[in-house]
């Protein structure tokens, strides 16, 4: 076959559903997305997608070709996993995808310490709310809030990243410090919106602060805290991300603690790969000693 990596554009553009989508995803540019498509329905003599007004969607015969490319795709990365299982070396990139409050404020502090350890080896941090593919090969390594479930990802929880309610002093000086959770209904609270809202300590507050006044709603958890460091409101946050910022204060610690597991996953063919196993190995030994991550802190 010639020309493998036409495919690879034609799936992301069959998943993503648009040139624009599947650009960012593959990390070209749109017209480069645009021709390998073309060129490939080109060589095929067949037409793969139907251009509609809202995007790209697959012709009958487009489905058909999806399969049989997945297909490949996947023998592609087995390909890859087994040989880079093999690796003995403590070198090379290793791939870690977590949110973006844990890589800013948990990960990256790390990361000097862990280039001591091992100066050969190359982090490449991907933060997001949505979660990397590791059976895709986007990442190697996934720090993770909740436990996702695959047969083929192996991982442990490694703790429970903890969150309790935060205001600045500034926000306290001018609003008062509510002392019970009733008191809530009288304040202002930073809420979270999008593929945030569903998260655990989000709907807890929520659920405690009804009748409270919402003074801003975001999707960043890095612009909340800019927010809540500015005396915006009131937020729920993670213990890690508060803990050497005395602009703020924990309010109602026996309200509301809000427990969530962590876990580190990586794919099973890559366990034995050296330089993954030492990268886990450290980020099990660090969460291990952060009492903010502590199973049954309270």
């Amino acid at each position: 076959m010639r020309d493998w990596d036409d495919y690879r554009y034609f799936l992301a553009v069959a998943e993503s559903g648009s040139l624009s989508a599947a650009a960012r995803l593959l990390g070209v540019a749109q017209p480069t997305v645009g021709r390998r498509i073309a060129q490939l329905e080109e060589r095929i003599q067949a037409r793969l997608f139907d251009r509609l007004n809202q995007g790209y969607q697959l012709t009958a015969t487009g489905r058909r070709a999806v399969e049989a490319a997945a297909r490949m795709q996947r023998d592609a990365f087995n390909i890859e996993r087994l040989v880079e299982g093999a690796d003995t070396a403590l070198a090379g990139r290793v791939g870690i995808a977590t949110a973006e409050g844990l890589g800013t404020f948990w990960v990256s502090p790390r990361l000097a310490a862990l280039q001591r350890a091992y100066p050969a080896i190359e982090v490449e941090l991907l933060t997001g709310v949505s979660a990397h593919d590791l059976l895709r090969r986007e990442a190697d390594i996934a720090l993770r809030i909740g436990n996702p479930r695959s047969d083929q990802l192996i991982g442990r929880r490694i703790g429970q990243v903890h969150c309790g309610l935060y205001a600045s002093i500034a926000y306290l000086s001018a609003h008062g410090k509510p002392e019970t959770p009733g008191d809530l209904a009288d304040h202002h609270i930073i809420e979270s919106v999008r593929e945030t809202a569903d998260l655990r300590q989000a709907r807890r507050l929520r659920s405690l602060a009804r009748d409270a006044k919402v003074a801003l709603r975001c999707n960043s958890i890095i612009v909340q805290l800019a927010a809540l460091r500015n005396g915006v409101g009131i937020m729920a946050l993670p213990h890690y991300m508060a803990r050497e910022d005395n602009r703020l204060v924990q309010l109602l610690p026996e309200s509301f603690d809000v427990p969530i597991d962590l876990w580190l996953l990586s794919h099973r063919d890559l366990r034995r790969t050296a330089r993954i196993r030492a990268v886990l190995d450290f980020i099990i030994a660090e969460a291990a000693a952060d009492p903010d991550l502590r199973i049954g802190r309270r």
